[in-house]
């Protein structure tokens, strides 16, 4: 893949601005549902599931807003790169701009989306009187890890996508076994050791779990695991650009 062409910054510009305001399209509320989905949530989740762990963890809210917002980056960014190519076939038959624009579209139009989480986290340590740790700033680490897996996986499935439409609906399933198996709402600790060590291998509980260490626990996670969390985010990178090339320009022939 080339960098991006000043020429192509235009295109990008407007399939991140479409990508991220079109899904509030006819609604009442428009973008301010970004702030207000997510507060529903944490609402919500904190009324179930605060009776059931009360005892177990402390300051749910942020507890379980810290591991959501993650997974809804993660999440959200797969489900638009699987369709962005497919989707926009009609633009791309017309117009010669490299297909993985509309990729890093509508991952930057999710990461917009994620920011604003972000900053709606700081509204939930500060309304529930949790500590701010000096050490919070490098939470980047693991969201680093997972922008590069993102796009990695991104590249991939908007590949596959093209040829088998079938892998968006199994999509469906398997991101509710990640969010399942990624301990947004309840502590690991209540696993029973024999399905412990199945789910330990779900690559997004790694970046939840360290991204957890820095803004609700206040430490530095294990060195160990953010580097093998970088490297296997740098892997998925490596192969879903080997992919994206090798099929680039190959899938025109599928539209």
């Amino acid at each position: 893949m080339n960098f991006i062409k000043r020429n192509d910054l235009f295109l990008l510009e407007e399939i991140v601005r479409k990508n991220f305001f079109s899904r509030y399209k006819d609604s009442v509320l428009g973008v301010f549902w970004t702030v207000l989905k997510p507060l529903l949530m944490t609402i919500l989740f904190t009324i179930i599931f605060s009776t059931v762990f009360g005892r177990s963890i402390d300051n749910f809210p942020l507890y379980f807003l810290s591991g959501r917002c993650i997974f809804d980056f993660f999440n959200g960014s797969i489900n638009v790169a699987m369709g962005s190519i497919k989707g926009n076939k009609n633009i791309l038959q017309r117009n010669p701009a490299p297909k993985y624009i509309f990729i890093l579209g509508g991952i930057i139009s999710e990461f917009f989306t994620f920011i604003i989480n972000l900053i709606l986290l700081i509204g939930v340590i500060i309304v529930t009187h949790a500590q701010f740790y000096l050490i919070m700033p490098l939470s980047i680490i693991p969201i680093i890890s997972l922008v590069i897996m993102i796009i990695g996986l991104g590249l991939m499935l908007s590949i596959i996508c093209v040829y088998y439409t079938d892998v968006q609906h199994l999509w469906g399933v398997l991101s509710v076994m990640i969010m399942y198996s990624s301990a947004l709402f309840y502590p690991m600790d209540i696993i029973p050791e024999p399905f412990h060590q199945y789910m330990i291998l779900n690559p997004l509980y790694w970046i939840v779990d360290q991204f957890r260490s820095f803004i609700y626990v206040g430490a530095i996670p294990d060195v160990l695991n953010m580097v093998n969390s970088l490297l296997l985010s740098v892997i998925i990178l490596i192969f879903g650009i080997i992919i994206f090339k090798k099929y680039e320009k190959k899938v025109s022939m599928r539209f």
